[in-house]
């Protein structure tokens, strides 16, 4: 098997990960590089608003989700298993499927930090920021459309009054 470069995994983790893959004679190098590569996309586009990419350290996290993600893929749309509609999400490549992207979700908004292989914490990207209008929670006083449908939140009157009498 030859191993090609991906940022998270590589193709010879995930054959040492899943020997299956390695008695299937229609998966090649190439179509596990393939998978790799797409897992590698979509957890950077994930993550990609918190931290600056790529990534210049290992990541062992990432790089355990990445390889099963892989896997996942692979025996999922491969049919190397198969789900049956009663045990759907109780098979253990499924439930681990669920488990990553509810990780990966966590590592996305900062409830979870990444840290790199020696254990030190990998910095987050932090000019990128969300800002909010000072009107986030108004209904809105103006909008496009018929003036018959036109509302007027009435708490942003009484708080634009009540700043006004102070």
């Amino acid at each position: 098997m030859i191993t090609l470069p991906v940022s998270y995994t590589s193709v010879s983790r995930v054959g040492s990960a899943f020997p299956m893959l390695n008695s299937v004679s229609n998966i090649t190098s190439g179509v596990i590089h393939q998978y790799a590569g797409d897992v590698q996309a979509e957890i950077d586009a994930l993550i990609g608003k918190r931290y600056t990419l790529p990534l210049t350290v290992e990541c062992p996290i990432l790089t355990a989700i990445a390889t099963r993600e892989t896997i996942y893929r692979l025996a999922v749309q491969r049919g190397l298993v198969q789900f049956p509609p009663a045990a759907q999400g109780r098979a253990p490549l499924a439930v681990q499927h669920e488990g990553d992207q509810k990780l990966l979700e966590k590592i996305a908004k900062g409830d979870i930090g990444l840290v790199d292989a020696s254990g030190a914490a990998i910095g987050a990207n932090l000019q990128q920021i969300e800002i909010y209008s000072t009107t986030q929670g108004y209904l809105p006083t103006m909008h496009e459309g018929p003036w018959t449908e036109m509302v007027q939140d009435p708490d942003k009157i009484t708080d634009l009054e009540n700043d006004r009498a102070i």
